[in-house]
């Protein structure tokens, strides 16, 4: 009596373990569920009661891999158990084996299935069918224009004289193009960018983008910048790993200032639709265009790690990453090489279908390696800012955009100390 005591309760607490996990599945806790069956496949292999709840909550968990294998158990068990193939459709489907998705779908429509797993097969079937009928290339763009106010359009100190140490405490005035200068703009953008499959997992990416900031008063500050990427990016299931190049060139009052080039890289996993995390790095070099300049030439390497957070069925967004990196002076830079070390934050919430609040702000120390010679200090740098403003939406493809934004960079070195307000009003029309 003992004996059947105990397997009587074995065989309760399984049971109980598949009906937690399929209650887990149902309150969209798939990941849950699988850590909970997992442990016992080698044993409960065959059960197509067990394989089959183990292989929808890996698909339902974004391991479309691991679920097809466990679905083809179950339908070698029972070829006409209609909701392992049906799911078994969407797991291919997920791989971007489209042919085999629309094989096992139909299979699973033969067997005359209920109402809301027909409405699942027919929705994947049309998903099949659009993905077949698009343009192997995918291209996208925008134009932008506005104008605007920046307190600061030089990045200057509000000092004007300094004192220099190496010159016996000098007081000495600092020319107006080195002093905080403010200034109302026009600003213009516009970008593009394409995508082209190569396999199911594979894609080519590209972009281009121009911005500037023209200045109504002050020329010589003017801005022109031009950036362009290129790269392939792998997805599988919950990942994604993308890398490529990048290059620049940054024109100042109509003159080259500086060219970059380098190598960037980026590692994003899904956890389910609320929440996914990144892993990025770069290496970008900066050359100085006028030979004047070109002691501040330096390479730069940056890493770090995020995370997004969606809420509300998409509709409110959080987001922050933690970066961190050093510059490396090239050609004798006053201050010498830096190492980096920053924070940013940002979230965005839809407070009605076509308004949209977004909001962001960071901080980013900056420590060089080398005493300064003309201020007999090492430089320490400490930047904070902060940008707000609404997206408002006439129509899909236009967005008004009012914004604030603010900067405020302390630093040791006092014509290093700036800070800068700047209000404006764009117009964007996108093109898909």
């Amino acid at each position: 009596m003992i004996g059947l005591a105990v397997g009587s309760s074995i065989a309760r607490a399984e049971k109980l373990d598949l009906e937690l996990a399929r209650h887990w599945i149902v309150e969209g806790k798939a990941e849950e569920a699988y850590k909970l069956l997992e442990p016992f496949e080698l044993k409960q292999a065959g059960n197509t009661k067990f394989d089959y709840l183990l292989g929808l909550s890996a698909l339902n968990s974004g391991q479309a891999d691991k679920a097809s294998i466990i679905l083809e158990r179950v339908l070698e068990v029972d070829p006409l158990h209609a909701a392992a193939r049906v799911d078994l459709g969407r797991a291919y489907y997920q791989l971007g084996d489209l042919v085999r998705a629309r094989t096992e779908l139909t299979r699973a429509q033969s067997l005359n299935p209920p109402p809301t797993a027909q409405a699942t097969i027919n929705l994947y079937l049309q998903k099949i069918n659009e993905s077949e009928t698009k343009p192997a290339t995918q291209f996208s763009g925008y134009l932008e224009g506005g104008a605007g106010y920046n307190t600061n359009v030089n990045n200057s100190t509000s000092e004007s004289q300094v004192v220099v140490p190496v010159l016996l405490n000098t007081q000495l005035a600092l020319s107006s193009v080195n002093v905080k200068t403010g200034d109302s703009y026009l600003g213009f953008a516009a970008g593009g960018e394409f995508t082209h499959p190569i396999t199911s997992a594979w894609t080519l990416y590209g972009g281009v983008d121009m911005r500037s900031r023209n200045d109504l008063k002050y020329h010589s500050f003017d801005i022109l910048a031009l950036d362009a990427n290129f790269g392939a990016s792998y997805n599988l299931n919950a990942e994604q790993i993308k890398g490529g190049v990048v290059t620049g060139q940054f024109n100042l009052g109509g003159i080259p200032n500086h060219k970059s080039d380098g190598l960037n890289a980026q590692w994003t996993h899904t956890y389910n639709a609320a929440n996914q995390s990144v892993l990025f790095g770069q290496y970008v070099r900066y050359k100085f265009s006028d030979a004047l300049l070109a002691s501040n030439n330096f390479n730069q390497m940056i890493a770090g790690v995020g995370w997004l957070h969606a809420a509300g069925n998409g509709r409110t967004s959080f987001s922050g990453s933690l970066f961190g990196g050093n510059e490396q002076d090239t050609n004798f830079r006053i201050d010498g090489g830096k190492s980096i070390l920053g924070l940013r934050l940002s979230g965005q919430s839809m407070l009605r279908d076509n308004l949209e609040i977004f909001m962001s702000g960071g901080f980013q120390s900056g420590k060089y390696d080398q005493t300064n010679s003309s201020f007999l200090v090492v430089r320490d740098d400490r930047q904070i800012d902060f940008n707000a403003g609404l997206n408002y939406h006439p129509s899909p493809n236009w967005i008004v955009r009012p914004q604030i934004s603010f900067i405020q960079n302390h630093s040791n070195i006092i014509i290093n100390e700036y800070n800068e307000a700047d209000i404006s009003l764009t117009l964007r029309r996108n093109f898909n």
